[in-house]
């Protein structure tokens, strides 16, 4: 009669064998998640002012000059939020590959841009006489890029 111990040692060798001769058999299945959430609020306020210049006198002004140099505001404002990237070289190993990427991006841009060389005054009680006033140039530029939820997946 064969013994208990007997049959345990030859069962525990067969699965051995087995184990070694056959692929493994808990999930030939690839599963990859990717996910993302932003929110992003950008509030942006820029001024540039070369103006409000005053020349003021109680009597005459005999050739006041005002001469202002130039004015520029420039504002970039640039998000890349959420990008995914998966890939999966071939090895033959997967029978199914399954990659979800989800994104979810919010993304408020408040900019306000202001360039100024003007409100200058000359003011006298009687006469203005030659007064001159001269400004340079305004300029403004604002560039606002947005980059959202890019995804990339490659199974070779």
């Amino acid at each position: 009669m064969i013994s208990i111990k007997k049959l345990a040692t030859v069962g525990a060798a067969a699965g051995l064998l087995l184990a070694s001769a056959v692929p493994v058999l808990a999930s030939d299945d690839l599963n990859i998640t990717q996910k993302n959430k932003a929110y992003v609020k950008n509030d942006i306020t820029a001024t540039s002012n070369t103006g409000g210049n005053k020349i003021k006198a109680n009597d005459d002004v005999k050739g006041g000059k005002i001469k202002t140099g130039d004015a520029f505001t420039g504002v970039d404002v640039t998000n890349v939020l959420n990008s995914n990237e998966a890939t999966v070289d071939s090895c033959e190993c997967f029978n199914d590959v399954t990659i979800n990427q989800k994104n979810k991006a919010k993304v408020k841009n408040y900019v306000t841009a202001d360039s100024n060389t003007g409100d200058n005054k000359i003011k006298a009680g009687d006469d203005v006489k030659w007064g001159k006033i001269k400004t340079g140039d305004a300029f403004t530029g604002v560039s606002v890029s947005n980059i959202l939820n890019s995804n990339v997946a490659t199974v070779n």
